[in-house]
């Protein structure tokens, strides 16, 4: 079975972090699915009230060409909101 090697670079709110390393996984479907956990374990970490979060992770193959770019958007608000979003 032929493998990759995938790198992650992390774009979070003006600050880019490019991977040098990479990991070797099977496919762009293995690549995708590491790249949702990563995101949401970048997620997990608390945000003061009414701050916004966009988090992404371009990910590259070996060639330096971007396979995809997974995105996660966040906005955490006070108790008062309402679950649609919308101010109470």
């Amino acid at each position: 079975m032929p493998v990759h090697r995938y790198f992650f670079d992390l774009e979070a709110e003006g600050f880019d972090a490019r991977d040098e390393v990479g990991v070797v996984l099977a496919d762009d479907g293995v690549a995708r699915a590491e790249a949702v956990r990563a995101l949401r374990s970048c997620a997990a970490v608390p945000l003061p009230c009414g701050r916004r979060a966009d988090l992404a992770l371009r990910v590259r193959d070996e060639t330096g060409q971007t396979v995809m770019r997974v995105a996660l958007g966040a906005i955490v608000t006070s108790g008062a909101a309402r679950a649609d979003g919308l101010a109470a």
